[in-house]
């Protein structure tokens, strides 16, 4: 991963450093990482696209948490908002159906046809779930496909020390920061996760930093998930498992491919809902 030293812009309220129309676009892997830049959405107050619904392989979803805080925010839920379990999108990914994530992308596309000065953030290539490098993948896409390259992708890290340069710092005041806890309290399926992320970020409720990052998809890369998921695979937890060459780096490739079109957008497919 190669990253660009840019500078910092800080500000206790941050929009006051944005374009009169610049318009925000927040791409996410999971319900839920929005509550690492809650503040950030409150000044911003971006359309919100959500990957998945947060189920995982075990769990309920948890899409109207994420409802409930992006409208308390003033923020806007996207046309893709948690529609599809997290299943759906692995077993997509496992079958090598590059075709499904470009569906989705069109979707996204369409409904931001309203929009004019756009500003992508999005998450950032961790190495720690697939989704979340995925959401990046996401966001660059669409970032080209708006014709948009001069305006850089911004990042919110899903997890902390996620490597990337930091564009924006946002120091929150007291009322900004109990209404991140109260938040984060109130989000109750993250709040096993929210206090390790507290615990290795003790910082997460004092600042919020996006930062863009560089991320060469056709490198060799192995992430940590990849080889969680060999692990797994060996101790017969799975069958098989999600890996970055044979799985990730094509969809990626493919989303890069449907980003750079010239021509008019590919008709929008019908998506699934459920496994």
């Amino acid at each position: 991963m190669q990253l660009k030293n840019t500078d910092i812009c800080q500000s206790l309220d941050w929009s006051r450093c944005l374009p009169e129309k610049l318009q925000h676009v927040l791409i996410l892997a999971h319900p839920g990482h929005e509550l690492r830049i809650h503040h950030w959405i409150e000044l911003s107050k971006p359309r919100i696209y959500l990957l998945t619904d947060g189920s995982g392989g075990r769990h309920s979803a948890r899409t109207q948490y994420s409802r409930d805080l992006v409208e308390a925010a003033g923020a806007t839920a996207g046309a893709m908002f948690g529609d599809m379990p997290d299943a759906v999108w692995y077993k997509a990914l496992l079958a090598g159906d590059s075709g499904f994530f470009a569906d989705v992308l069109a979707r996204i596309h369409a409904d931001l046809s309203d929009m004019q000065d756009v500003q992508i953030v999005s998450d950032a290539v961790d190495g720690y779930n697939p989704m979340h490098d995925l959401a990046y993948a996401f966001g660059n896409a669409v970032n080209r496909l708006l014709q948009r390259p001069a305006r850089k992708q911004l990042c919110s890290a899903a997890v902390p020390n996620v490597p990337g340069a930091v564009e924006v710092e946002i120091q929150l005041d007291s009322a900004a920061r109990a209404r991140k806890m109260a938040a984060v309290k109130a989000y109750t399926p993250l709040a096993d996760e929210a206090r390790q992320i507290l615990d290795r970020d003790p910082q997460c409720f004092d600042r919020e930093l996006l930062i863009s990052q560089h991320f060469d998809w056709d490198a060799p890369w192995t992430p940590d998930w990849e080889r969680i998921g060999k692990e797994r695979v060996a101790n017969k937890v799975y069958d098989r498992c999600i890996t970055y060459k044979e799985n990730v780096q094509p969809v990626a490739q493919r989303l890069m491919s449907e980003g750079d079109r010239t021509h008019a957008p590919r008709k929008v497919q019908r998506l699934p809902s459920r496994a």
